[in-house]
């Protein structure tokens, strides 16, 4: 009786296992590739948690660079919905020139962290001022 429930326990152990490595993946957060048509911008945006995103704005051309910081601030608005925000760049910042006279290297993707203030910590922050 001993050898026939123990590959029963082992296999049973196995499937405990596999299951709770699959929700730890389902936890991770999704990254989503999308457009702004209003600003003409291409964009990857991960939720990492409740108040937090990491935003990856594509490297266009440089006539789009303008749009590109626009889109950032008026997107971070939006999902903060009006609150606080703290914006945090990792990498990606272009030169601005006017008019460029000779031909830019290539420049990473503007790539940031978002954070948005709760209505707690902005009611702290209130206090602490007062």
């Amino acid at each position: 009786m001993k050898g026939l429930n123990t590959p029963s326990l082992i296999i049973s152990t196995a499937l405990v296992t596999l299951l709770s490595s699959n929700t730890a993946f389902a936890e991770k957060a999704e990254t989503e590739k999308l457009y702004d048509f209003d600003n003409k911008v291409h964009y990857y945006q991960t939720k990492l948690g409740d108040n937090n995103y990491k935003l990856e704005i594509q490297s266009d051309d440089y006539k789009h660079f303008t749009n590109q910081s626009v889109f950032l601030l008026r997107h971070a608005d939006r999902l903060c919905r009006g609150q606080a925000f703290m914006l945090k760049v990792l990498e990606g910042v272009q030169e601005y020139e006017r008019f460029p006279t000779k031909p830019r290297a290539y420049q990473p993707d503007l790539n940031v962290l978002l954070q948005c203030e709760t209505k707690a910590e902005a009611k702290a922050d209130a206090k602490k001022t007062k």
